[in-house]
Formats: structure tokens, C-alpha cells, sequence
């Protein structure tokens, strides 16, 4: 039985069609008639059955695509776990991480480690948490450092909660918010530099408003960078935004204030995430441990 057949009959039980099955891979209709044909005679019953121009499968087809699907399946996780072998033998931790977390959280955290380990390397990359998801799931990551995402993730991926981090709505040094009292109607009122919507920082000062009963923020700005990408912004104009506590007391929060707005809702959960099933090399579980230890009390 061969892999590539399997995936040629899972796409004509999508299909239904032999002709549309030629046009999505490239075979010839005869060629996707013969690959049915191998099929049905390897498992010496009848797969299909013809109806007008397409096809219906028969109860044993059906049995056959849902092996298929784990097959498949299978035959990535191989794949991801080779990938995830090769790189452990090189020495190499290829590590995820959100752009929010890269300066205050991760950095800190490999330099430590590459002082002590001088013979690994790290590959890093930094993402939104849906690509470096991913790319965790096709096995060019071994680890991920993100936030906890609204939703579930996928039954492929599973995470280890390390830490959470308060988010501060910030300005620059002397602006005139800064010397108001805490007013959410003010927050309405201002200029907002924000992510594009549907962005996690998005969503939570989204939520801020709609609990004080406010119309959406005034986003003068909106980006898919980085918000600590565009902090220039905010140290020349009266534009505001949401920072990290910790991203704060960085180069990224030099001559910005935290306005008096705290609350619960401005948290999120951090989360290290990884594939449920694959290879993790000893380099790859030290330095897990080490991110456990370091993101403790952040």
C-alpha cells in the first residue's frame, strides 16, 4: 500500500469526482483509475460505487478514508519527530516565542543558558502565537513561549504554564493623562495605538471597554508588528497603548509611563507550549526546566 495512493483516494472521497482528482494532482484521470483499481484489488473489495459522472463510497471506502486520515497524521508526526532528532543531534533548541515576550522574558533567560552550555545553539523565532502553533505542529519548533490563547488549541499541542504577565496602559513621559485620575471615559477619548483586531492585546482592551459600557477604543493606529516595535509612536505623540510591566523597565519602555489604570483584566497566562507527541532531546528538557525556573517569579 502506498502513501501516495492513500492520499489520492482520501482526495477523491472529498471530490467525488475522478476528473477533479486529476485536475488537483496533476495525474491523468486513467492514472487516478488505476490507483483505485490497486486499491480495490490489494484489499479484494470494491472501494466505490459509480453513480452517473461521480462516485459514492461503500461502507468499506469510508473505513478506508478514516485509516487514511490517521496515516497520515502519523506519517507527519514521523516526520516532525525526524526533524525534531536531526536537530537535537546538531546541538540546536528551536525555540517560538511571541513578540511580547522575546526582550523581557526569553532573551534573559538564553543568555544565561548559552553562558552555562556553550555547546547548544538556538534557532528563534518570533511570531503571532497561531504561526509559531504552527510551525510547532509541522516539527520545526520544539518549544513556544506565548501567552494562553482565548480558545483551545489543537489536540496535537499541549503546554506547561510558567508564568502571567500584567499589562499597564502607557504614554509617554508628560502626557497629560498621566497627571489625570483613573477615568475610563478618558481612556475612550483618547488616541490609541493598537494590533489589528483579533490581536490577544486586542481583545483586552476590547474587553475593558465593553465591561465599562464604552464604545470601542479610538485606534488612530492600527498594526500587525509588534506593539514594542512602534513604541516611537508613543514617545512622539499622545498616542497610547498597552505594554508588559516587564516590557516596561526595557529599552522598549524607555521614557514611557504606566497610567493609574490596574486592573484583573489586564493579565494574561503564560504558557510553553509543545507537540504531545514527539521527541524531546535532553537539551531541549534542560533548557524547559530552565525557562520553568526563570519565568517563576516574573
Amino acid at each position: 500500500m502506498r502513501i501516495e495512493d492513500l492520499r489520492v483516494f482520501s482526495l477523491l472521497a472529498q471530490t467525488r469526482n475522478l476528473h477533479r482528482v486529476a485536475q488537483k494532482t496533476g495525474l491523468t484521470q486513467s492514472a487516478v483509475s488505476k490507483i483505485l483499481q490497486r486499491l480495490e484489488a490489494e484489499f479484494d473489495t470494491r472501494l466505490v460505487d459509480r453513480k452517473g459522472r461521480g462516485i459514492e463510497l461503500t461502507a468499506a471506502g469510508r473505513v478506508l478514508v478514516e485509516r487514511a486520515a490517521d496515516i497520515g497524521t502519523s506519517v507527519a508526526q514521523t516526520y516532525a519527530e525526524m526533524a525534531a532528532a536531526k536537530s537535537a543531534s546538531a546541538g540546536t533548541i528551536r525555540m517560538g516565542v511571541v513578540p511580547a515576550l522575546l526582550e523581557s522574558a526569553l532573551l534573559p533567560t538564553v543568555a544565561r543558558y548559552s553562558m552555562r552550555e556553550s555547546a547548544v545553539s538556538f534557532r528563534v523565532s518570533v511570531q503571532v502565537s497561531a504561526l509559531l502553533f504552527d510551525e510547532l505542529k509541522d516539527g520545526q519548533l520544539d518549544l513556544a513561549l506565548c501567552f494562553m490563547p482565548d480558545g483551545e488549541t489543537d489536540d496535537e499541542l499541549q503546554s506547561d504554564e510558567v508564568s502571567s504577565q500584567r499589562y499597564r496602559v502607557v504614554a509617554r513621559q508628560g502626557h497629560p493623562l498621566a497627571r489625570a485620575p483613573a477615568d475610563p471615559g478618558m481612556l475612550q477619548a483618547a488616541k490609541w495605538l493598537l494590533p489589528q483586531p483579533g490581536h490577544g492585546l486586542r481583545r483586552i482592551v476590547d474587553r475593558y471597554f465593553q465591561d465599562h459600557d464604552l464604545a470601542p477604543p479610538r485606534a488612530v493606529v492600527e498594526t500587525d508588528a509588534s506593539i514594542s516595535l512602534m513604541t516611537a509612536l508613543l514617545r512622539n505623540s499622545d498616542l497610547i497603548t498597552m505594554l508588559t510591566e516587564q516590557m516596561l523597565q526595557t529599552y522598549v519602555g524607555r521614557d514611557l509611563v504606566a497610567l493609574p489604570y490596574e486592573t484583573a483584566l489586564f493579565e494574561s497566562r503564560i504558557r510553553l507550549f509543545y507537540r504531545r507527541r514527539t521527541y524531546m532531546s535532553p537539551a531541549v528538557q534542560q533548557f524547559r526546566s530552565t525557562l520553568h525556573e526563570a519565568l517563576r517569579g516574573l
